[in-house]
């Protein structure tokens, strides 16, 4: 059989790689010929770029003939590897950098081991402009006999000949990459735009919902005090419409209470300054306590409120107050944004951690409510944030679509957030009239990190323990169920 001569088999591949821009083509080009002119098992393509002065960062491209590793090494320009490959612009052989001297007492452990993990027999330099830009790598033969003088010199020749159209698609990658860099970052632009005009918006709904919130008990506590005045000038009170007037007093003040509590609870998240106190509780005593005040409520939504697969878990650090505010403010979500007859579901898991390090407890509240549109996943956190014009504001703790200043995710965020927890929504989508529902997350771990907001734990007897396992049931419409997970 005719043995073709280096400068032939130079240009053919020449001719084959001649307007190549994708660098798989490249490699697959320079296989094809590594294989019929020298019968190599296995071969690829090593890249090269300049970390710094000093050092070149190498890395296999995937793509090639056989199994490419994927790997990292840097290759200092100190080093015998170096001067072998750029310097003298020679093949450098596996079996020298094994056993010979020169290169054993100058190679670092890191670099040989990259070398060792390639499985190669031979790497030859691709220079462009004088400056190394990839190594033309190859395994051993079918016939597994060395490589000659003809084998290296043909090896040498066609790594020459990569140089500039390595260059090339080395250039159409990293415009490529770019141009999706871009793309991407014009994306992020536009969604951080729209973010901002939300939020822009949300602070001048803050405004009306806010004026709404306030003015509401500060008119009825102005007006039953006036009616108070008028019928005491009159002489015209007795003992039940004073009581009377008086409880109604007390709520206006205790709605008002409740709104500047929650404004000043986001003023201590938004500076760090809330600090919680950690004892050891658990998940189903919080939510217990979390859900008791709202019973009322959802029997009279005719609301079916489930909490079950919550007895059995770990104990948990925690501040109980706290995180019995975080939950009851997620339930009172699902409540407000449940239509009447509709159903509320809360479970229990434990489970670890995104990192599998630590066991987290996963609490899950999923409703058959209007949704969340997946755009908004993260608003809903933002203090004063709403899905629906704050023209339409109606107050109303627990009614359907009623609202309230806006406050209570974030603050449920914080919470949780100072526990080392985490809190998402999950949803088909926003639909008032198919009624998708959501589902929020929690995730909180059983021993909080050592970063967790936190300062002297509680004494004794300031939160009273709640024997869970022999309470009965809430209520009817409200089940806490104690099977285990």
């Amino acid at each position: 059989a005719r043995v073709d001569t280096s400068a032939q088999v130079a240009r053919r591949y020449s001719q084959d790689v001649a307007g190549v821009v994708e660098l798989d083509e490249l490699v697959d080009a320079a296989m094809r010929t590594m294989h019929d002119a020298l019968h190599v098992r296995r071969g690829g393509l090593i890249l090269a770029t300049r970390d710094d002065n000093d050092t070149l960062r190498v890395e296999p491209m995937a793509h090639g003939m056989g199994d490419m590793p994927a790997l990292k090494g840097w290759i200092p320009k100190s080093s015998m590897v170096y001067k072998q490959l750029c310097d003298r612009r020679q093949v450098l052989l596996q079996y020298d950098l094994e056993y010979s001297p020169e290169y054993n007492a100058d190679t670092a452990p890191e670099l040989l081991s990259f070398f060792r993990q390639m499985r190669m027999g031979a790497y030859a330099p691709i220079l462009t402009s004088g400056q190394l830009s990839g190594i033309l790598v190859v395994g051993t033969k079918i016939n597994d006999k060395p490589f000659d003088e003809r084998d290296l010199e043909l090896l040498s020749t066609v790594a020459n000949q990569t140089g500039i159209a390595l260059r090339n698609a080395r250039l159409v990658s990293d415009l490529r990459t770019a141009s999706t860099s871009m793309q991407t970052l014009n994306q992020d632009l536009v969604r951080t735009k729209e973010r901002l005009e939300k939020l822009d918006s949300v602070k001048t709904d803050f405004i009306t919902v806010a004026s709404h919130e306030l003015r509401t008990p500060l008119a009825q506590i102005r007006g039953y005090t006036d009616i108070l005045e008028t019928m005491s000038d009159q002489k015209m009170l007795n003992l039940e419409q004073v009581s009377s007037l008086t409880g109604n007093l007390r709520k206006a003040t205790d709605r008002l209470e409740r709104l500047i509590g929650d404004m000043l609870d986001v003023s201590q998240l938004d500076t760090d300054a809330m600090d919680l106190r950690f004892a050891p509780t658990t998940i189903e005593n919080v939510l217990r306590l979390a859900i008791e005040p709202l019973t009322e409520s959802v029997k009279q939504r005719k609301l079916t409120l489930m909490a079950h697969r919550l007895r059995g878990l770990p104990k948990i650090e925690a501040d109980m107050q706290r995180l019995v505010q975080a939950f009851r403010n997620v339930v009172l979500n699902a409540i407000k944004f449940t239509p009447d007859g509709g159903q509320i579901e809360i479970t229990g898991s434990l489970q670890k951690n995104p990192d599998g390090m630590q066991d987290e407890i996963l609490v899950a509240i999923k409703d058959s409510g209007i949704g969340v549109d997946p755009k908004n996943y993260e608003l809903i956190f933002e203090k004063f944030f709403r899905v629906f014009d704050p023209g339409l504001h109606s107050t109303g703790a627990t009614k359907f679509m009623g609202a309230g200043p806006g406050l209570g995710l974030t603050i449920a965020r914080g919470v949780i957030r100072g526990h080392g927890g985490r809190i998402w929504v999950e949803s088909p989508g926003y639909d008032p009239q198919k009624l998708p529902g959501s589902t929020f997350f929690v995730a909180l771990p059983v021993n909080p990190p050592e970063d967790a907001t936190r300062i002297a734990p509680f004494e004794s007897g300031i939160i009273p323990a709640v024997n869970t396992p022999e309470a009965p049931a809430i209520s009817a419409s409200v089940n806490m169920k104690g099977t285990k997970a």
